[in-house]
């Protein structure tokens, strides 16, 4: 299975990349450049997108992911979350969302 994410190469973000990397799967990571110095560290798994703000980040993922699934972050996790339920309910789209 590939994997769109938030581009980080730290914590649990750059955990599940590499592995998802280390298996064979394509890994998509999309970040923001005001995040690039605070999420990245060394080497990072497969493609990364620079994005120029969240917006575009949210927007780039939700047009390349099949589904949504959320794993333990903080705010900004909890925020991107939320838009991609409230798109569901807006029917702007009809991906699966989980947490």
């Amino acid at each position: 299975m590939d994997l769109v994410y938030g581009g980080g190469s730290v914590g649990l973000m750059g955990l599940v990349s590499q592995t998802v990397y280390d298996g064979g799967s394509h890994v998509l990571g999309v970040i923001p450049t005001a995040l690039v110095p605070i999420e990245i560290s060394g080497r990072t798994a497969g493609e990364v997108l620079i994005v120029s703000d969240m917006h575009e980040r949210k927007a780039e993922m939700a047009r390349r992911a099949d589904a949504f699934i959320a794993l333990p972050g903080g705010y900004g996790t909890f925020e991107e979350l939320l838009e991609m339920i409230t798109w569901s309910q807006l029917g702007i789209h009809n991906k699966p969302v989980s947490f």
